[in-house]
């Protein structure tokens, strides 16, 4: 093999360890653990949830309740008292609203 081929290898291969570490780096920042959970009660829908965190996120409605129903695999509108529902709001963001509001 000449030096030429040899190159190409590596960059090759250098350009897949990138790829790799790239695509699980912004897997880990998609974590719903770092989102805050909210416990449904009785009359609750998604559509009053994201009335209620409206102010809190700058998402529409729509997009919020489309966000809800993908990131906790629910599939129609209808949610269950008691259930836990991750929704797109960062736990610190939510902590630094409240403390703002606290004050």
């Amino acid at each position: 093999m000449n030096k030429l081929s040899i190159c190409y290898i590596l960059t090759f291969i250098v350009s897949i360890l990138a790829i790799t570490l790239i695509v699980s780096y912004t897997g880990k920042a998609d974590s719903l653990e770092n989102y805050h959970k909210v416990e449904i009660k009785e009359g609750d829908s998604l559509w009053s949830i994201a009335d209620e965190f409206q102010k809190k996120t700058e998402i529409s409605k729509q997009d919020f309740v489309k966000w809800v129903q993908e990131k906790n695999n629910i599939h129609s509108t209808l949610i269950k008292p008691g259930d836990l529902v991750v929704v797109p709001i960062e736990k610190t963001d939510l902590y630094h609203i409240e403390q703002i509001a606290s004050e």
